[in-house]
């Protein structure tokens, strides 16, 4: 017996000297976007790899030491993500499973419902309605499976032959991104019935090209990434708008975009598989900035979810810089690596007049292509009186010699 004890005492040990040495390594890495001398946009937060840093480490005891009881749920190869009311749900692939974690009241579950008739086989995306209810689109079954509030299956939406690479919902709809055939299909949100299609029709700028992503600015637009680096803009009555965008690596570029989410100021958050970061644009489809690029602790690998939310953000101030109030929270998934959630604040440092500042910077941009403009002209300018002066002018006519 007093061996066991003295057993169970030395693997405590160990386990307080690993717990500590992983939290030391853990420190938060204080990340700013866009790099100095312009002001801060966005601050790295934290890290989620598992349910760890949701719940937090149990204290090591004599009793549940070499136990496996309270064994994390880690988090594989995650892909699609939502937030609702600050429970985030997360698409695990390889786990055939949806992992729901709330950071503020530090409980991680998984999905009640996935099992039986309900059991997933590949999740890739989902999306929650107003009501709480959760969609998720199931490659491997080629559906779309609904969930209750209390996580309970409910039923499958799709068409045969359908592979549901997206999902998103709003008051009146529920959409679907049907990457096999290139299309979104049209449900009514509370009859499931099925309203239209649209996407495989007309020019370049109403037809889908292999769709990654899904997103809705709330304002009735619909947006598809597109794997040749396209962004299109369709109403929800499938009318194509606008299309911005390439294959390519420039600003105006994009290498594999997936997922598509936008805040409540209508700003756009594209993530970039290939490129390694997440991009802003405007409603005009202008680059505002990008967070998440590779060789910091703080960067993104392979990014395929993105989620935005303006709600707890008491909870989450506590982990940016002291001067730096948020004003949302970003949540930005990579397949692989050891983060797999990265938490990420949008905000402005207090005190600061960020409008000024801009103005400042417009001002001197304007001046500088004013000067630019003006040091052209004089070189044109001088170039053609150098032109006029190599010329032949008209010589008098001479008579013949005497």
């Amino acid at each position: 017996m007093l061996m066991k004890i003295a057993k169970r005492a030395t693997m405590a040990s160990l386990a307080l000297t690993l717990l500590t040495s992983c939290a030391s390594s853990q420190k938060t890495v204080t990340q700013f976007w866009p790099a100095p001398p312009d002001m801060p946009r966005i601050q790295f937060l934290k890290k989620v790899t598992n349910s760890e840093d949701v719940v937090g480490k149990k204290s090591v005891s004599l009793i549940d030491v070499g136990q496996n009881e309270n064994k994390p749920v880690p988090l594989i190869k995650p892909y699609g993500i939502a937030v609702r009311k600050g429970t985030l749900y997360i698409a695990d692939t390889v786990q055939s499973q949806v992992v729901i974690y709330n950071l503020p009241a530090k409980t991680a579950t998984v999905l009640s419902g996935n099992k039986g008739p309900g059991q997933l086989k590949k999740p890739i995306n989902l999306a929650l309605d107003q009501d709480g209810f959760l969609y998720v689109a199931d490659t491997g079954r080629k559906q779309v499976l609904k969930y209750g509030p209390d996580g309970a299956f409910l039923t499958t939406i799709g068409e045969e032959k359908m592979k549901p690479v997206a999902v998103a919902v709003d008051d009146l709809y529920l959409y679907i991104l049907d990457g096999a055939n290139g299309v979104v299909n049209l449900y009514d949100r509370l009859t499931l019935s099925r309203v239209r299609s649209f996407g495989n029709e007309g020019d370049e700028r109403g037809r889908l090209f292999n769709p990654l992503g899904l997103g809705l600015d709330g304002k009735g637009g619909v947006y598809i990434s597109n794997l040749d680096g396209r962004l299109v803009h369709f109403d929800r009555d499938g009318h194509p708008l606008r299309m911005f965008g390439r294959l390519g690596t420039g600003l105006s570029e994009f290498n594999r975009p997936r997922a598509i989410a936008f805040d409540k100021e209508g700003i756009m958050y594209v993530a970039d598989a290939a490129s390694q970061n997440v991009r802003l644009l405007n409603e005009n489809f202008q680059l505002l900035m990008s967070f998440g690029e590779p060789g910091t602790p703080a960067s993104l690998n392979v990014p395929a979810g993105i989620a935005v939310t303006d709600e707890d953000l008491p909870y989450y101030q506590q982990f940016a810089a002291p001067d730096f109030i948020l004003e949302r929270v970003i949540f930005a998934v990579s397949q692989f690596g050891e983060s797999k959630i990265g938490v990420y604040g949008l905000g402005k440092k207090k005190g600061v007049d960020y409008d000024a500042i801009l103005n400042e910077r417009l001002e001197q941009i304007r001046k500088r292509e004013e000067a630019i403009t003006k040091e052209t002209a004089a070189k044109e300018q001088k170039e053609k009186e150098k032109a006029a002066g190599k010329g032949e002018a008209p010589q008098p006519a001479q008579g013949p010699k005497q």
